[in-house]
């Protein structure tokens, strides 16, 4: 060890013994003690493994996974996955969802728009175009769930006629909340 240390030292590179130089490689190293220090030997880790589905044997990712009456319009991250950049829909043979969840993402994916969960996704407008003034969120307020008009009198309050708000596709997903989902309004 001694003998390292003398031609180390003849060479400049005394520090590199110093249990301290392993601490503070990166300050004050000049010429061959930073090329020296600069190879650190990597190690190679085994790829973590992949969990499995719990149903492997379902039509489509949402299947597979038990999603199937799980999410809503408010998973903006599940929701992502199937959408363009300018907010549309990916079509079936890309995403690999079955017709029914097909329809209930799409469902899911307009309802995020309107509730403007969604502010990234927007269809590129031409140059030059002057935007409107953003609007409130009109989200199941008085608009019933597939008219354009929306709903001013139900009646007087002892007989009040109620409207569905929401997507009759999402009638059966399971509320994880202390009260039930309350549809009608």
């Amino acid at each position: 060890l001694g003998a390292l240390r003398v031609k180390l030292k003849g060479l400049g590179l005394r520090r590199l013994l110093e249990p301290r130089a392993l601490w503070d490689w990166g300050r004050d190293l000049k010429g061959p003690e930073r090329l020296l220090l600069r190879g650190i030997e990597g190690k190679i880790i085994e790829d973590v493994k992949t969990p499995t589905p719990p149903n492997p044997s379902g039509q489509c990712p949402i299947c597979r996974w038990n999603l199937k009456h799980k999410y809503n319009y408010e998973d903006v991250l599940l929701l992502s996955q199937f959408i363009r950049s300018d907010g549309g829909m990916l079509p079936r043979r890309i995403t690999g969802l079955c017709l029914e969840e097909h329809k209930k993402v799409a469902v899911c994916v307009q309802m995020a728009h309107r509730a403007g969960l969604l502010p990234n996704h927007r269809p590129l407008l031409p140059e030059g175009h002057v935007s409107k003034k953003p609007k409130l969120n009109r989200y199941l307020t008085r608009w019933s769930v597939r008219s354009a008009k929306p709903i001013w009198k139900r009646g007087p309050k002892w007989c009040r006629i109620p409207f569905r708000v929401g997507h009759p596709l999402l009638m059966n997903n399971i509320n994880y909340g202390q009260r039930p989902v309350y549809l009608n309004h």
